[in-house]
C-alpha cells in the first residue's frame, strides 16, 4: 500500500513537472470563432449532448472537437465494450445482498433500468423522425444471470422473486432446471455435467439488448452534422479561460501539417471526453473539481468467432463477481455482432495501464492530472482498496491458463484454441474527495457542473453508454440557459420521451407502451436493423433476378455468382439445393430471405466465398420461421 501511495506521489512530481514546464497557449478573444455550445469528445456521450442540444436549439452554433480523425474511437468502439444494454435485467452489481437482513437490495436496479427506459425511448423517438436512419445499432439479446452454488442459488431466487413484482422486471423467468438452461443458452451447458457437483440456476429476461455504440456513435454524429452542426476532427483542447461575460476561451490545437492553435469562444462548454474529462474540468479552473482524481483501468476480452460454438449462444449471460473482486470484474459471456459479423465476448480481465486513452497519449497524460488538492486522496483511496490493487496485479499478471479457468465456469469444455484476446478500452474510475476518508474509489458516472452552469463535464464509466440520453439530460439542465430554455426544454422532451419525468414501474400501462414502441421501431419493426438487412437481401434477390418474374433460377444465380464469386458450378448448385426447400427448382423470395444470407454468411466466416462442397454440404439446412 506504501508503495502504491509513494509511487502516486513520484508520478504527480514527474506528471506535474513536466507539464509546469510546457508552453501553455496564450489565449485571446481576436480572431475567435462565437459558439453557443463546444462539445468536447466524439464518444457516444459528446455526440449525443450535442445532437440533443441542436435539436432543442436548432438555430445554436453547435461545435463538437474530437482528438482523433473519426469519433467512437476509444471506449465507444465496438471492440472497446461489450455492447450490453444494461437494463439490471442480468447485472448481479446492481442488486447486492444486504448482509445484516439477509435481503437483496434492488433500488440500484430500478434506477439503471429507469434509464435505460429512457434510452429506448429516445432512440426510437429518433429512428421513427427519421434522424437516425434505423435501429441497425441494437438487437434483441436475452439478458440471463446464470449463478451456481447454494449461496448463489439462493441470492438470484431472492433477487427475481423482489424484482418480479415489478412492470419493468416481470417477463423475467428463472429456472434450475438443466434442460430449461440449456434450451436457453446451449453453450452454459457444453460440457457441462447434468448433475453437477454444485447446483446452477438462471434467471432471464426476453427484452435485453445488444448495441453497438460504435456504431450508434456515428449515426449520431452523421445526424449533427446534417442538422447543421459543426464537426472538428483531430483537434485536442489544450487551455480554457473563463471571461469577465462568463464565456469560455477554449484554446483547440489543430493536428495538420503545421500544427496551429484556435481559439473558439463559447458560452457553453461540455467536457464529454472520457478519462480526459477530469484534466479538462482542471484546466478550466473551477472549485467544483478541487479534490478529484482519476484511477486508470483497463481491461480485455476473449474472443470467439467460430460460427459453431456462436450458434450456442445468442444472449447476454452475466456471472457474480469473484470474492473480493470489485464490481468491474462481473464476468459475462456476450453474443455480439460487429461489422456484420458475429462474434461472442468473454470477460473483462482486468488490465493497467497509465494512460487516460487507449489509442492516443501518454502516461503523462494521466500524471498531468495530479495536483496538491488530490494526492493525499489518491494515496488514502489506495490505501483503502487494498482488495483492488492485489485484485489488478493478480489480472495484469494471470496466465493463459488462469484466464481459461474463468472461462471454463461458463463454458466447461472451451478450448483455447477458440478463443483470441483483445484490449477493451480505457476506463477512469472516479476518485472522490471525502471528508471522513479523505479520498474514495467511486464506480459509475458523475455529472459535475460550475456553480454559474457555463461548463459541465462528465467523470467515470460504466453504466456511461447504456444511459447517455439520460445523462444528456442532466447536463442540459446543469447548464443556465435561462427560465425559458428550461421550461421549452422540458416539454420538447417529455413529447419525445414518454417515460421523461414519470416512473415506469408506478403508472400502470407506461413500461409496456415504452417497450412496446421499441420492439416496433428498433428491435423487429420495418426500420429494425433485422428488417433493414432484409431490405438489403432483397435488393440482392432483385439483382439477381434477370428476368424478374419473381422467383430466381439456377441460370440466374450462377451467373451472378460466377461474376461476383469463384465459386464452381458444382458448389453453386449445391446451395440452390440447401436453400430450395420445396425441391422446385427455383428459388422464391421466401426461400431467398429464410437462407441465402445465412448460407452465406456461414461460408464467409469459414474464410472465404471459395469454399469446399464438403463445407458446403455441412451447412444447416433452411429453418422455416
Amino acid at each position: 500500500a506504501y508503495l502504491v501511495g509513494g509511487g502516486v506521489v513520484l508520478g504527480a512530481a514527474a506528471g506535474g513537472g513536466y507539464y509546469a514546464v510546457t508552453p501553455q497557449p496564450v489565449l485571446s478573444a481576436d480572431d475567435c470563432e462565437d459558439v453557443d455550445a463546444l462539445i468536447i469528445g466524439g464518444g457516444i456521450m459528446g455526440t449525443t449532448v450535442a445532437l440533443m442540444l441542436k435539436l432543442l436549439q436548432p438555430k445554436w452554433k453547435v461545435k463538437l472537437v474530437e482528438q482523433h480523425d473519426r469519433v467512437a474511437q476509444e471506449a465507444s468502439n465496438e471492440w472497446h465494450n461489450a455492447g450490453t444494454g444494461h437494463a439490471a435485467l442480468c447485472e448481479p452489481n446492481y442488486t447486492p445482498l444486504n448482509k445484516a437482513t439477509g435481503e437483496v437490495e434492488i433500488i440500484k436496479a430500478v434506477e439503471v433500468n429507469q434509464k435505460f427506459m429512457t434510452s429506448l425511448a429516445f432512440w426510437s423517438w429518433l429512428v421513427e423522425k427519421g434522424i437516425l436512419p434505423d435501429g441497425t445499432f441494437i438487437q434483441p439479446a436475452p439478458h440471463i444471470l446464470f449463478v451456481h452454488g447454494e449461496s448463489g442459488v439462493s441470492w438470484l431466487k431472492k433477487r427475481v422473486e423482489k424484482l418480479t413484482k415489478l412492470p419493468a422486471f416481470a417477463a423475467t423467468e428463472y429456472s434450475e432446471d438443466y434442460d430449461q438452461i440449456k434450451s436457453w443458452v446451449r453453450l452454459l451447458c457444453s460440457g457441462r455435467e447434468r448433475d453437477g457437483a454444485e447446483p446452477i440456476a438462471c434467471s432471464r429476461h426476453p427484452d435485453g439488448t445488444e448495441v453497438n455504440y460504435g456504431l450508434l456513435t456515428r449515426n449520431l454524429v452523421q445526424s449533427l452534422i446534417e442538422l447543421g452542426g459543426d464537426v472538428q476532427l483531430l483537434s485536442t483542447v489544450t487551455a480554457l479561460q473563463q471571461q469577465p461575460d462568463k464565456r469560455w476561451l477554449v484554446a483547440v490545437s489543430k493536428n495538420d501539417l503545421t500544427p496551429t492553435n484556435q481559439t473558439v469562444r463559447a458560452r457553453f462548454v461540455f467536457a464529454g471526453a472520457g478519462g480526459g474529462s477530469l484534466r479538462i474540468l482542471q484546466m478550466a479552473g473551477i472549485p467544483e473539481i478541487a479534490g478529484y482524481g482519476g484511477m486508470p483501468v483497463s481491461g480485455k476480452f476473449l474472443v470467439c468467432q467460430k460460427p459453431e460454438i456462436i450458434e450456442q449462444n445468442r444472449n447476454k449471460v452475466y456471472g457474480r463477481a469473484a470474492i473480493g473482486a470489485p464490481p468491474m470484474s462481473v464476468p459475462h459471456l456476450d453474443w455480439r455482432t460487429i461489422y456484420g459479423k458475429d462474434c461472442i465476448f468473454f470477460g473483462p480481465f482486468a488490465g493497467f495501464s497509465p494512460a487516460v486513452f487507449k489509442m492516443s497519449g501518454s502516461p503523462l497524460d494521466w500524471f498531468s492530472t495530479f495536483n496538491p488538492g488530490n494526492v493525499f486522496p489518491m494515496i488514502a483511496m489506495g490505501l483503502q482498496n487494498m482488495d483492488l490493487v492485489k485484485y489488478l496485479v493478480t489480472e495484469v499478471f494471470a496466465s493463459k491458463d488462469s484466464q481459461l479457468k474463468a472461462l471454463r465456469e461458463f463454458v466447461p469444455d472451451a478450448k483455447p484454441e477458440d478463443w483470441t484476446m483483445v484490449w477493451a478500452g480505457q476506463r477512469i474510475q472516479i476518485v472522490k474527495p471525502d471528508p471522513k476518508v479523505y479520498g474514495k474509489l467511486e464506480f459509475g458516472t458523475e455529472v459535475l457542473s460550475s456553480a454559474d452552469g457555463t461548463i459541465v463535464g462528465l467523470l467515470g464509466a460504466s453504466p456511461g453508454a447504456s444511459v447517455s440520453p439520460q445523462i444528456a439530460i442532466e447536463v442540459l439542465t446543469k447548464f443556465d440557459t435561462g427560465g425559458a430554455n428550461a421550461f421549452n426544454w422540458h416539454i420538447a422532451l417529455s413529447q419525445w420521451i414518454p417515460s421523461y419525468g414519470r416512473d415506469i414501474n408506478a403508472e400502470p400501462g407506461l413500461y409496456d407502451s415504452v417497450m412496446n414502441k421499441a420492439r416496433e421501431v428498433l428491435l423487429h419493426g420495418k426500420t429494425s436493423g433485422f428488417r433493414s438487412n432484409m431490405a438489403n437481401a432483397n435488393h440482392l434477390f432483385d439483382r439477381m433476378d434477370a428476368d424478374k418474374d419473381g422467383v430466381l433460377k439456377i441460370s440466374e444465380i450462377s451467373t451472378y455468382l460466377k461474376s461476383h464469386t469463384s465459386m464452381a458450378d458444382e458448389q453453386i448448385t449445391k446451395l440452390v439445393e440447401a436453400m430450395d426447400e420445396d425441391r422446385s427448382g427455383d428459388i422464391s423470395r421466401s426461400e431467398f430471405d429464410q437462407g441465402f444470407t445465412r448460407l452465406v454468411a456461414n461460408l464467409v466466416r469459414r474464410g472465404s466465398i471459395n469454399t469446399s462442397q464438403d463445407e458446403l454440404q455441412d451447412l444447416p439446412p433452411p429453418q422455416k420461421q
